[in-house]
């Protein structure tokens, strides 16, 4: 009798345990889409134009940071633009960027002295 109990017993906490092993999951679910929802709305998009002016982010400081260092090169002219985001550029006397960048790196120049 006390086997078949305890057996019972057992099978009810193992119940129990998969029921808050599903409420956490789906707990983890609700709050994964606020964070989407959250970082969505806060996104900000950047459209740029052929002959737009910007500046180009230095890479070298995603591993080293520089804290008193312009982390920005430019400015640069749009020379070309593709369908998957990578960007031409062209110096401003006229001279290649070596190689396409892709947009996400960019920001718009809004004037002031030279870089």
């Amino acid at each position: 009798m006390m086997v078949h109990e305890a057996l019972e017993e057992r099978l009810t906490q193992l119940d129990e345990l998969e029921e808050e092993r599903f409420f956490a999951g789906f707990h983890q679910q609700v709050q994964k889409q606020h964070k989407k929802a959250w970082h969505d709305r806060h996104i900000k998009l950047l459209s740029f134009k052929v002959n737009d002016l910007v500046l180009l982010y230095d890479s070298k400081f995603d591993k080293f940071l520089g804290k008193f260092r312009m982390h920005w090169l430019g400015p640069y002219v749009i020379k070309e633009i593709t369908d998957g985001g990578a960007v031409q550029l062209v110096k401003l006397n006229g001279e290649p960027f070596p190689r396409k960048v892709n947009g996400s790196r960019l920001k718009p120049y809004n004037g002031g002295p030279a870089m």
